[in-house]
């Protein structure tokens, strides 16, 4: 148990994050995979001073839909901060990272949630397709009619991706690209409407889900599922470590961030910076305005 010589005050910083993670980091001795032990604390590093960082900042839209000048903004907002940190920045295009990555990706993860709902039904004994929401459901479905021979041949060309992004990123301490294209929404925003919901509604209860074979379907409904959030899904493929830095507040007083991703087993980096960036852009001191539901 950790104890305090007063009461916490609620504040969530780069600090906090550092500590949680010396809290809880360090592998499973059962898991056939590790990320390799940090030099020092995380602690450490988040106090440390970075030194002089070689940046990167990556704009694009992974599937090439439209990101919000307020998105940009927040990018901007990070380039302008870092190079008052001393920082280099240079803009590169990560141009294999396209439509046809984030294809494979949203089929991998069907794939998965197809084998989790089987090992859950297997584990209580009973189908859990009744238990799940109506999106998660199609999702299963679709992932059930992926041969295992294409899920292969995709998860090769995802490491091969890996393998090319983290050899040509090497270069740079951290890349700079957005978090979610748009402004924060509404709670509840994002659920399918009209035309949307009734596309779901058929796909589930009448199990047309082979109709998502059709490439343009397929196309669409990712980008009904994406449009929001895009870059993410990257470093769920590649494993890099990233870190939001909530670097500017919208025209409605909101927070919008973006991330900066590093090398592979470099979080001591990456918390470095984001100490820095935090203390230089004051976003410590800034309240989203509360509003309460009629």
């Amino acid at each position: 148990m950790v104890r305090h010589g007063r009461r916490p005050r609620g504040r969530r910083s780069v600090r906090d994050t550092a500590l949680l993670l010396d809290l809880t980091h360090g592998a499973d001795p059962l898991s056939p995979y590790a990320a390799p032990s940090p030099k020092g604390s995380f602690a450490a590093a988040a106090a440390r001073d970075p030194g002089k960082l070689k940046l990167a900042v990556y704009r694009k839209s992974p599937l090439g839909l439209p990101i919000s000048v307020e998105t940009l903004t927040a990018l901007d907002t990070a380039v302008a901060l870092a190079r008052e940190g001393g920082h280099t920045v240079e803009e590169i295009d990560l141009h294999y990272i396209d439509r046809d990555f984030m294809a494979d990706f949203c089929k991998t993860v069907a794939s998965a949630v197809a084998g989790t709902m089987r090992a859950e039904a297997l584990r209580v004994g009973r189908s859990v397709a009744g238990d799940i929401e109506r999106t998660t459901r199609v999702l299963s479905r679709f992932g059930e009619i992926i041969p295992a021979g294409e899920i292969y041949e995709i998860l090769q060309r995802l490491h091969a991706t890996s393998r090319q992004l983290i050899s040509e990123t090497a270069q740079y301490d951290a890349v700079l690209m957005p978090i979610i294209a748009h402004p924060p929404l509404a709670c509840g925003a994002m659920d399918p409407k009209g035309a949307d919901e009734f596309i779901e509604n058929m796909l589930d209860k009448m199990h047309l889900t082979r109709l998502l074979k059709i490439e343009s379907l397929f196309g669409q409904l990712m980008d009904k599922s994406l449009w929001f959030t895009h870059w993410p899904a990257i470093q769920n493929v590649s494993g890099q470590p990233s870190i939001a830095l909530p670097v500017h507040v919208t025209a409605a007083g909101l927070p919008l961030g973006i991330q900066a991703a590093g090398r592979p087993g470099d979080e001591e980096t990456l918390l470095s910076f984001a100490a820095q960036m935090e203390k230089i852009s004051g976003w410590q001191k800034r309240r989203a305005p509360l509003k309460a539901p009629a």
